[in-house]
């Protein structure tokens, strides 16, 4: 940490949450770990980070497990980290560099009242908090502004008109908590509806990300590195095609500069920097004779070759220790026709509304669970319109049988509802968990794994019991009875039941760090294995419904 410190000298370093992981050593308990903020604090001491840099950290959703409120003696990120005792909560630092004012917002959306891990998920900013940052994002609006937090924008709750109201005019979202989510997300950068492009970056304990930014004539760059990987490297001019924002930054001073830009650090020294462009012959950029880490080759974008629509880039970096970086981008000369190339998966994940999205696919696994039983009930000529004849017939007859009915009904209800459990969200204070929130100490706290767990087990338990349930008893009704029909008639039941348990144990053993897994498991452990039993007795009533009206056809 600090040869990186030292060898970049950045005049501001941003750390955007998470600065403990405040979890039990099998990842499944969670609370605040003094050793972790003592070790924190002192590391900065110790290597002088603040008389280095200017150095600012925000809360993440790690620095809240099991603070009940920001006063509570849980809230050590109040005595600890660098900005905290100051600071505690969203802050703004303006400095001054070569004449242009820069303001950062340290937006912390942590909850206030904050549980243990499984229940901490989402980012919740609240009325009085989000009024004032707009207030002073109005009363610094001369400013280039930067924002970070910890949660990306599709995970922050927030009043209307909405989190990304704030954004609009910035430079840049600089956001993390996601964790490249195991390696399957790991570029996450998108450019949102108002221009202002939001970076997240992967986490520093397990993949030791970390990024370097800068900003060349208004308009921003940034490099995500490695730690300990040499030489590290940004092109600043002209700026990476794929990033353009130019809603909120000069794109077109490009065209107005004189010179190639890079900025490349090594502990060991630069050796040499290389540049080609749209593959023609290397040139050797050199070292600004004033300012430090900046290497430059003169060029004109005017006698760049205009029918080429998007040229490229390529850079080599070697140190003096022998070390080699290879920057491949492509840049324009003509803003007439910018195209940025975002990911779509990145796009989706930081551009939607998350708890919107959730409550959509929440409230549709609902109806998809119980409209079929009840059209089948009291309007079953609609069935007809959807499914064949025999089928809609036989599903009507089915939830006649009123036990069976109200069961299946009651099941998707609590499914649907809750509440699931009562456990511990904050030490010392039992909570109620429901699908859509969780209620502790009077207040209710946004709710995510229980809204998926939710609408998964609609999907694919819920519903499939029923239509299981349907197979067997249209395929009993219509056929001769007989022990191979009854045992091949159980099985798509059997499976639906039994794939609960198999998903219970898969969660429950899981090999991963982050200890997630299991502690789901433990949560929705009563309410699936509650519905495993229920879902069996449902079985025996269908069977009981077979044989009564085989009789009575008989």
């Amino acid at each position: 940490f600090t040869t990186t410190l030292d060898t970049i000298t950045p005049k501001v370093v941003l750390a955007s949450g998470d600065i403990t992981d405040a979890k039990d050593f099998d990842g499944v308990n969670s609370f605040q770990v003094e050793e972790e903020w003592q070790t924190y604090s002192d590391l900065l001491s110790k290597h002088k980070v603040q008389e280095k840099t200017v150095y600012l950290d925000i809360r993440g959703n790690h620095d809240t497990f099991d603070v009940h409120h920001m006063d509570h003696s849980n809230n050590l990120h109040r005595l600890y980290s660098a900005k905290g005792p100051v600071h505690p909560s969203t802050y703004t630092y303006t400095m001054s560099h070569q004449n242009t004012n820069y303001s950062f917002f340290a937006v912390d959306a942590t909850m206030k009242t904050g549980p243990k891990k499984v229940f901490n998920f989402l980012g919740n900013l609240e009325p009085t908090d989000f009024d004032t940052i707009l207030a002073e994002k109005q009363k610094l609006s001369a400013n280039k502004q930067i924002f970070f937090g910890h949660f990306p924008a599709s995970c922050i709750i927030a009043p209307a008109p909405g989190f990304k109201t704030i954004l609009e005019g910035g430079l840049v979202y600089l956001s993390g908590h996601l964790h490249t989510l195991g390696g399957l997300a790991p570029q996450l950068y998108t450019l949102h509806r108002s221009g202002t492009p939001e970076l997240e970056l992967g986490d520093f304990k397990e993949n030791r990300k970390y990024r370097i930014l800068a900003i060349d004539n208004g308009i921003l760059s940034f490099s995500d590195e490695k730690l300990n990987t040499w030489p590290a490297a940004v092109i600043t001019n002209p700026k990476d095609s794929r990033f353009y924002a130019p809603n909120v930054e000069p794109i077109q001073k490009v065209l107005q500069s004189n010179e190639i830009r890079i900025l490349a650090f090594s502990p060991h020294g630069i050796d040499s920097v290389q540049v080609s462009i749209d593959k023609g012959k290397p040139s050797e950029a050199k070292k600004h004779s004033n300012l430090t880490n900046v290497f430059t080759l003169p060029w004109n974008s005017l006698q760049v070759d205009s029918s080429i629509r998007k040229h490229t880039m390529d850079v080599t970096i070697k140190d003096l220790a022998g070390n080699i970086k290879n920057i491949h981008q492509t840049f324009n000369t003509d803003f007439t026709r910018l195209e940025t190339s975002y990911k779509l998966y990145a796009r989706i994940l930081l551009m939607s509304n998350l708890t919107w999205v959730l409550q959509v696919l929440w409230i549709l696994s609902i109806l998809v669970s119980t409209l079929p039983i009840l059209a089948a009930r009291y309007k079953p000529s609609a069935l007809r319109h959807a499914y064949s004849l025999s089928t809609s017939d036989k599903m009507a007859e089915l939830v006649q049988f009123s036990p069976f009915f109200w069961l299946y009904l009651f099941m998707g209800s609590w499914l649907a509802i809750g509440p699931w459990n009562a456990v511990e969200i904050l030490s010392g204070h039992t909570g109620i968990i429901l699908p859509w929130a969780i209620y502790v100490k009077g207040h209710f706290l946004p709710s995510f794994y229980p809204y998926v767990a939710s609408l998964i087990h609609l999907y694919l338990f819920h519903t499939p019991l029923f239509w299981s349930l349907v197979f067997k008893f249209k395929w009993r009704m219509e056929s001769s009875s007989g022990k191979i029909l009854l045992a091949l008639s159980n099985i798509p039941v059997t499976l639906v039941l039994s794939s609960q348990a198999v998903m219970l144990l898969v969660l429950y053993y899981f090999p991963s760090k982050l200890g997630i897994f299991k502690e789901i498991c433990i949560l929705i452990a009563p309410m699936e294995i509650t519905m495993i039993i229920l879902g069996f007795i449902c079985n025996g009533l269908v069977s009981y419904w077979i044989s009564q009206s085989r009789r009575t056809n008989n």
